[in-house]
């Protein structure tokens, strides 16, 4: 099995939901005054690779701290499709790539070939 790490460097140009503040690094200690550095750190849960926890939905629902590592390691299928920029991914398009490449199961993450542009 091949792994692959999904996740991206909080940076000040990381990709954030529409309408999330981007993130910001807020100097709060400095080695002059302080003897050390330390900086605040503030961006929304939507920032970059994250998780919906079912809670962002739910009200009842199991908040981000409480899903397990092992929820979160899977087996994968990349499915690459060829689309214009703002072209959707419809059921035509998974039944194709099925009949060609076989049976996706139903248990395995589905990843379009864009959310790994530059791995």
């Amino acid at each position: 099995m091949k792994i692959l790490d999904l996740t991206l460097t909080v940076s000040d140009n990381i990709p954030t939901f529409p309408g999330s503040p981007a993130p910001s690094f807020i100097p709060w200690e400095n080695i002059k005054d302080d003897g050390y550095n330390l900086e605040l750190l503030f961006f929304s849960s939507h920032t970059g690779t994250h998780l919906d926890a079912p809670y962002h939905f739910l009200e009842k629902g199991v908040k981000i701290h409480e899903i397990t590592v092992k929820r979160l390691v899977c087996d994968a299928v990349l499915i690459k499709l060829r689309k214009k920029s703002g072209e959707v991914i419809k059921k035509i398009d998974i039944e194709k790539f099925e009949k060609k490449h076989g049976k996706i199961v139903a248990s395995s993450s589905k990843m379009p070939q864009d959310l790994l542009s530059g791995r």
